[in-house]
């Protein structure tokens, strides 16, 4: 179950990594196309929340190692600082809500940092059971 949740893990944080994508795109489109209004670049926004709660879930368990676990946490908490306080201190405090498309990068590198590392153990963990298939037996 363990290694079955880790390719989760690793598929779920590209996808969450491609959402992030997304949503710079759909932004482009409002400040610099002028051809979608905020609506669908707000609803993914708030749809992002589903493959991060996903990954807190499946970090557990697949077991992942702690800097895994703390750099997930860590990215679940700029979402929530980037898309449910920082966005509605427009009129309060303008220069904090500027941060916002600084959290997106913020909230890529994280999600790219934690795919790679995902894929990456899950590729470890794959040969050292391959190795442990092709030996010959001591017995």
């Amino acid at each position: 179950m363990a290694r079955i949740s880790r390719y989760v893990y690793a598929v779920i944080a590209w996808l969450f990594v491609i959402g992030v994508m997304v949503q710079v795109f759909l932004a482009g489109m409002v400040v610099v196309a002028l051809k979608l209004g905020w609506d669908y670049h707000i609803t993914l926004g708030h749809t992002l929340a589903a493959p991060l709660l996903l990954m807190l879930i499946f970090m557990y368990m697949g077991q992942l190692p702690g800097l895994i676990k703390w750099m997930t946490w860590a990215l679940f908490g700029v979402y929530v600082l980037q898309a449910d306080v920082l966005i509605f201190l427009r009129i309060q405090a303008p220069v904090l809500s500027a941060f916002h498309p600084v959290m997106a990068l913020v909230d890529f590198a994280l999600g790219v940092a934690l795919a790679r590392r995902a894929g990456m153990l899950t590729r470890q963990v794959q040969a050292i059971t391959q190795a442990k298939i092709e030996a010959p037996s001591t017995n």
